[in-house]
Formats: structure tokens, sequence, C-alpha cells
């Protein structure tokens, strides 16, 4: 089912502070999307931590594509191997949020079926599976060896 936007997509500067427990994100840029690969545009963070360690990054997407819905997610993130488990994926969701809200009532988070951390994060958010799906050949998760995708609806 689509996810419709309540607001209309203008992408403007987001909040000064986005912030959750030790986490801060720190906006970098929009990046654009790439109708041509189904991509959508994207507001992009680094997420650091209270020390000043950036310990990974955070992409939410806006706008509603087939690569959105099935593979992407409007939430993306990635924390950096020596700062993994300590919640800071959560964090930076739960920081995001406010910005999130500006847009949808409700987004779509995706991650592979076997990675149990990005997993447990989107539980822990509080988002409820919907499904799980096959990946289109033509997509780059798929070039990159996924076969399919659990899908979640996050409230945030």
């Amino acid at each position: 089912m689509p996810i419709q936007p309540r607001a209309n997509e203008t992408f403007q500067p987001p909040p000064d502070v986005l912030s959750f427990g030790e986490v801060t994100l720190l906006f970098i840029r929009i990046v654009p999307g790439d109708p041509a690969r189904d991509f959508v545009p994207a507001y992009h963070f680094r997420i650091l931590v209270d020390d000043g360690s950036d310990v990974g990054h955070l992409n939410f997407r806006v706008g509603d594509t087939g690569h959105v819905r099935i593979c992407a997610g409007h939430i993306g993130f990635e924390i950096l191997k020596p700062f993994r488990g300590r919640g800071y994926a959560f964090q930076a969701c739960r920081a995001v949020a406010p910005l999130v809200r500006s847009f949808y009532d409700a987004v779509t988070i995706t991650c592979d079926p076997d990675n149990r951390a990005s997993r447990r994060t989107i539980e822990r958010l509080g988002a409820t599976f919907t499904d799980e799906v096959p990946i289109p050949p033509d997509d780059p998760h798929y070039q990159r060896g996924s076969r399919s995708k659990r899908r979640y609806r996050w409230t945030p």
C-alpha cells in the first residue's frame, strides 16, 4: 500500500537540533532523487554521539516509489562496526522522528531477513511487521546480494 506524504514534498532544511539519548543527527545534505532508477530525494545525516564520534549515517527518503516501498524503505541507517550494539540506530531513528512526522503519519522501514541487529532496532521502535517480499532483479539491493526484504510500518 503506498504511503502518502501528509505535507507537500518541499525540501526545507531540517530542524537545527535532531537528537535523542546520546545521539545527535548532523544534517549533511539533501541527496537528489534519480527518477530513472526509481530513487527519491533523501535527507542525509551523520550520526554523532555525545563525545563527538561519528558512528554512522541515516537517510530519510521522501517519496513513494517501488524502490522505496519494496527495498530501501523511507528510513535507512548504518552504524560503523566499532560502534554497533549500543542502540545508536534506535536513537538516530527516534531523533529523526519529528522530521518524519512533518511529512508522513507512518513510513516503511525495511531490512534483510538475516540482519538481526536491524530487525531488533526496527522492532524496538515499535514498527509493525507487514510482510517479506522478493527484491526485483534490476534493483541495486539485488545486485548487492539481497534477495528479499522484511517490511515494517513505523508510526514515529
